[in-house]
């Protein structure tokens, strides 16, 4: 994966992160959890989805630079959200598809983090089968 994505991938999971903070931000934690978390599912899709992912993302990075010169992952954090929400209000279905993708995946990770230990759970004893 090329620096470019994994930038854009961390400054992606950061802003979501935040956009969905709570009383106690621990923004920076949670966004690099949600980039962890996007990062090792892009690595694990079929060899057939992963080059198209890839390119979605680094065009993703590098929209901003028509209106501001910068890719996303250089743009500061109120930058950030304002391009998600572009995209995420966006007359283009893929990109409105693009951000609904990472943003479900992101907040899927992040909560699994925040509330891994409710799956925890010790085995169910059963007794023996029932008769019929």
């Amino acid at each position: 994966m090329s620096r470019q994505f994994e930038y854009a991938i961390l400054a992606l999971g950061e802003t979501i992160a935040y956009e969905r903070r709570s009383a106690d931000d621990k923004r920076q934690a949670l966004g690099v959890g949600a980039a962890e978390f996007l990062l090792r599912v892009h690595r694990q899709m079929p060899d057939y989805l992963r080059p198209p992912f890839h390119i979605l993302v680094l065009l993703f990075n590098a929209w901003p630079l028509i209106r501001k010169g910068r890719f996303f992952y250089q743009l500061s954090l109120d930058d950030r959200l304002a391009e998600l929400d572009r995209w995420r209000r966006s007359r283009l279905e893929f990109r409105r598809r693009f951000v609904e993708f990472h943003v479900s995946l992101a907040l899927f990770g992040i909560y699994s983090n925040l509330y891994g230990q409710d799956y925890q759970h010790d085995p169910v004893v059963t007794g023996a089968p029932a008769r019929l």
